[in-house]
Parts: C-alpha cells; structure tokens; sequence
C-alpha cells in the first residue's frame, strides 16, 4: 500500500463548511495574470495548482482550464468547448463513462493539489 501525499492528507481533513466560498467571476481572477495564484475547480471544489505553474501559467498548455470549473471540459475530454457548449461546469447530460472520467480527474487533483476553496451554485 503506498503512502498517502501531503495533498491527499490534507484533503481528508478539509472540512468543506470552513472553506472560502468563490462565485465563477471571481474564481476566474485567479489565472496566475490577475492574481498570481493559479485556481482550477472540479465538481465545485477549488485546486491550487500555483505550484504547477509550468503547466497551468499563462501561456502553457493547460492554462485554458485555470479560473474556472472544468468538469465538462474533462469528461469529453478536450481544452475548448463548442460555441454551443457555454458551461464548463454543467455535467448533467453525461453518461456514465464521462462522469467516471471527471471522477478519475478529480482523484488526480486531490493526489496533488490541495482543496482551497468551493464555487457557489455548482451541480453535478
């Protein structure tokens, strides 16, 4: 059995009552150009992924997920939505293959990034 990360410890324990509440314009602040730290939510949970800059900063190729809760983007597996496809949160038309690939992100963030906070008015 491997041994828990310092991030999964610390997710354990977070109680999701006493995080900071972020509303989707103000979540989009931090992309690590307004505001230096880096901010990527999944299911309504907020990751501080400032420590991976080098893929989440600007101009590298995971910034268009930073700022803003990309559980659809992941479950059909892409970077940009269609036109079309204007919530990047709204996972209620998936399947069960979908929400299992936005469950298995979720399980990658929570091994390496810290839970820092929730958006409002997110659904699953």
């Amino acid at each position: 059995m491997s041994e828990l990360t310092e991030a999964e410890v610390y997710n354990q324990d977070v109680d999701i009552h006493t995080l900071p509440i972020y509303t989707r314009s103000q979540l989009a602040d931090y992309d690590g150009i307004k505001d230096p730290h880096i901010y990527v939510a999944i299911r309504g949970y907020i990751y501080d992924v400032t420590a991976n800059a080098n893929s989440y900063g600007p101009g590298k190729g995971y910034h268009k997920l930073v700022g803003k809760d990309v559980s659809r983007l992941l479950g059909l597996n892409r970077l940009v939505l269609a036109e079309t496809d204007e919530n990047t949160w709204n996972t209620d038309d998936f399947d069960d293959k979908q929400n299992q690939a936005v469950d298995n992100w979720v399980a990658f963030f929570r091994k390496r990034y810290r839970i820092i906070g929730v958006v409002v008015h997110h659904q699953r």
